[in-house]
């Protein structure tokens, strides 16, 4: 990945951006080739007054744009298979324009789950969560906290059931102290930013993987209001093993002290179902 950012009529040259592929809050993605050898890629453009702050790595000579940062660091090999890679990235007078690995084909987690009927198997459920916490680890060694692990942040290569973390717009430097600003899903926002008006991010993430494995397993969000998830109450639907359940309850413990850190979700009895990643 080039770590210097290159001049907009350079991107023209390189690349040919397709059709829209999606659009949120951070930016629009669409699809794109590489002139040079025809390989697939995402193109993000993210307006630059969303940019805001701007991140200067020790090994770089500017300061670049948060998300930019963060893909940066986790993009540096050796580089994760379960984290969405950043390619290259550009600079135009109102936009950044962020080249992206693409698998293909593929869709994201929430769709793909629709199309399964709503929710997973276990068995299913334990090939993705174990390769969602190896995305997270990747993210802590380098230093990131993605504060945005959803359903819709998570691709799915549907022909090898590969899973990648995307979108890297909500995210910042992990740090030991607490975090005062919460960035994310607020359905996925633990009870003690609700509480106390801070969290931190270790913990906060530890909350989200109980969320999105609940979401998987039942076909639900566990809470949709403030006062369910500071209540904290969780309706499993029926059928789902002890260990399954004991390993969301841990997750979505509301004492964030007493959540598992994360090689204890790896070790966890239920995800050791699945003894390897995908490789």
């Amino acid at each position: 990945m080039s770590g210097e950012c290159s001049a907009a009529d350079d991107f023209s040259k390189v690349y040919i951006t397709g059709d829209i592929l999606g659009k949120g809050g951070c930016g629009s993605v669409y699809s794109g080739l590489r002139k040079s050898d025809g390989t697939q890629v995402a193109i993000k453009y993210v307006k630059k007054y969303r940019c805001e702050p701007y991140l200067k790595l020790p090994a770089e000579k500017q300061a670049l744009p948060l998300e930019v940062a963060l893909m940066h660091l986790v993009s540096q090999p050796p580089s994760s298979p379960y984290v969405l890679q950043l390619l290259d990235w550009y600079e135009e007078p109102e936009n950044f324009i962020l080249v992206l690995e693409r698998p293909y084909p593929c869709m994201d987690l929430f769709d793909f789950i629709d199309e399964l009927g709503g929710r997973l198997d276990e068995c299913l459920a334990r090939v993705v969560m174990l390769q969602v916490a190896h995305a997270v680890l990747h993210c802590c060694e380098r230093g990131v906290l993605h504060r945005d692990i959803k359903l819709e942040n998570l691709l799915v290569q549907t022909d090898s059931l590969r899973v990648k973390l995307i979108d890297f717009g909500c995210g910042d430097l992990l740090r030991d102290t607490m975090y005062r600003d919460f960035a994310g899903t607020d359905e996925y926002c633990p009870p003690e930013w609700l509480l106390d008006g801070r969290y931190s991010g270790r913990p906060a993430t530890i909350w989200s993987l109980g969320i999105l494995l609940f979401s998987m397993v039942c076909g639900d969000l566990p809470f949709n209001k403030r006062s369910e998830i500071i209540a904290g109450q969780l309706k499993f639907k029926k059928g789902l093993s002890e260990e399954c359940k004991h390993l969301i309850g841990w997750c979505l413990h509301p004492d964030p002290t007493r959540r598992p850190v994360l090689q204890q979700v790896l070790l966890h009895e239920w995800m050791m179902g699945w003894q390897t990643p995908l490789q």
